[in-house]
C-alpha cells in the first residue's frame, strides 16, 4: 500500500498492511514548514523512509476575506503591535508581541466589538486550487492530502478567554448569531473545495473550545455538535471523502458524541495527566466506528529515552492497533525552531519504533 491507500482504510476502521505513522511534517514539499531549515534535514530524511507523509493545504477564512477592508498597524511604545480593521460599523483592534508574535489582545472584548466584526461584508474565498493539484498529482504515491478548516467555534479564538467564559451566560444570542454566519461562509468555502474534486481528507480544528471547563456539556452540544455534524455530512455527501476532527483537552466522557458526529477519525487523544484518553477504552467504545489517531505526548517524545519511546509506541500500539482503525500519532507537530538534537534523535527513533511495532 501506498501512504494514501494506507490511511484511508485506518480512517474506513479497517486494517492496513501497517500501522500508518504520522508526524505532521512533509519531505516532499519545498514551501512546507521547516524544509529548508538545517535542524531539521536528518528529521526530514527519516520522514522519507518512515513516516506517512500528509500534503496539508490551509484555509481558515472567515471574516478576513473582505480584501477591501482598510488595515492599519502600528508599533506602541511598549514595542508591542496594535493591528487595527475598520469595519462599517468602527475599528477592530488586537495587539500582538514585538514582531507579531503571541497575542497580548483579541480582536473580541465587547458586544460592541463583536457588532463590527458581524458587519464585515462577505467576499466569497475562492483560492486558485492550481497548485493544490498539481502537488497532490505529483505526490500521490508518497502522501495523502488534507484540507484543514476551522470550525464555527474557532470563532472563540477571536475573543479574550474571560469574555467568552461570560458570553456563554450572557450573550449566548450574540455567540450564536455569529456561529451560523461563520457555519455559512464556511459551508459555502467548503462546496467550492468539494465541487471542485478537493480531499480525500478533510481536518476541522476546534471542539477543544467548547470542552469543560471552558464549557459545559451543553455548550459542547449547541455550539460544536450542531454545526460539525451537518458539516461533517455534506462532506460525505461526495464519493471518498474522509473527516478528521481535530481536538486537544480531556476528550473521554464526550467519545461518543464525537462519534456520533459521523467523523472517520479523531485526534489526538492526549493521555494522562494532561489528557484523560486511554486508548484501550477508546477503542472498546468507539474502535469500531473512528480511527484514533494519537495519542503520545510530544514532550514525551523530545524528552524521553529511547526506551521510553520504544514503550510509549508499543503500548499505544498494542492497546488501539489490533484489527486496524488506528494511527500512531503524537499530540502535536514538531515545533522549534532550531530543532535540538536531542528532539530530532528522539523523533527519529519514534517514527522507526512505529514501524518496528507496527506490522499487522
Amino acid at each position: 500500500m501506498n501512504t494514501e491507500e494506507r490511511v484511508l482504510t485506518a480512517l474506513r476502521c479497517e486494517q492496513p498492511d501497517r500501522v500508518p505513522v504520522f508526524i505532521y511534517l512533509n519531505p516532499w514539499v519545498e514551501n512546507s514548514i521547516f524544509f529548508n531549515e538545517p535542524s531539521y534535514s536528518e528529521l526530514m530524511n527519516a520522514c522519507r523512509e518512515y513516516a506517512d507523509a500528509i500534503y496539508i493545504w490551509y484555509s481558515t477564512p472567515f471574516f478576513e476575506t473582505a480584501a477591501a477592508l482598510q488595515r492599519e498597524e502600528r508599533t506602541l511604545e511598549n514595542g508591542n503591535i496594535e493591528h487595527i480593521i475598520y469595519t462599517p460599523k468602527g475599528p477592530l483592534t488586537s495587539i500582538t508581541g514585538p514582531g507579531g508574535r503571541g497575542t497580548r489582545k483579541r480582536w473580541i472584548s465587547t458586544p460592541e466589538d463583536a457588532e463590527r466584526i458581524l458587519s464585515i461584508p462577505y467576499e466569497p474565498y475562492r483560492p486558485d486550487l492550481t497548485e493544490y493539484f498539481q502537488t497532490r498529482q505529483r505526490l500521490k504515491d508518497k502522501c495523502v492530502t488534507q484540507v484543514v478548516f476551522n470550525d464555527p467555534i474557532c470563532i472563540a479564538a477571536y475573543i479574550d478567554e474571560e469574555t467568552l467564559a461570560f458570553w456563554t451566560l450572557e450573550q449566548r444570542p450574540l455567540l450564536k448569531r455569529m456561529l451560523d454566519v461563520v457555519y455559512e461562509r464556511l459551508v459555502d468555502h467548503l462546496r467550492y473545495y468539494l465541487e471542485n474534486g478537493a480531499g480525500p481528507l478533510f481536518q476541522f480544528d476546534g471542539p477543544e473550545f467548547a470542552l469543560p471547563p471552558l464549557m459545559s456539556p451543553a455548550d459542547f452540544e449547541e455550539f460544536v455538535v450542531a454545526y460539525d455534524k451537518r458539516i461533517i455530512d455534506l462532506i460525505h455527501s461526495y464519493p471518498d471523502r474522509y473527516v478528521i476532527v481535530h481536538s486537544h483537552g480531556k476528550v473521554s466522557r464526550f467519545l461518543e458524541t464525537f462519534a456520533g458526529m459521523g467523523m472517520d477519525g479523531l485526534n489526538v487523544l492526549e493521555p494522562p495527566p494532561i489528557g484523560d484518553t486511554v486508548l484501550s477504552d477508546a477503542k472498546k467504545r468507539i474502535g469500531d466506528r473512528v480511527c484514533l489517531i494519537g495519542n503520545i505526548q510530544y514532550d514525551d517524545i523530545a524528552r524521553g529515552t529511547e526506551a521510553d519511546i520504544e514503550r510509549l509506541v508499543a503500548d499505544a500500539i498494542a492497546q488501539a492497533g489490533p484489527g486496524g482503525g488506528f494511527i500512531l500519532s503524537p499530540c502535536a507537530a514538531p515545533y522549534e525552531c532550531p530543532l535540538p538534537q536531542r528532539t530530532s534523535h528522539n523523533l527519529i527513533h519514534y517514527l522507526k519504533m512505529g514501524r518496528k511495532y507496527g506490522q499487522y
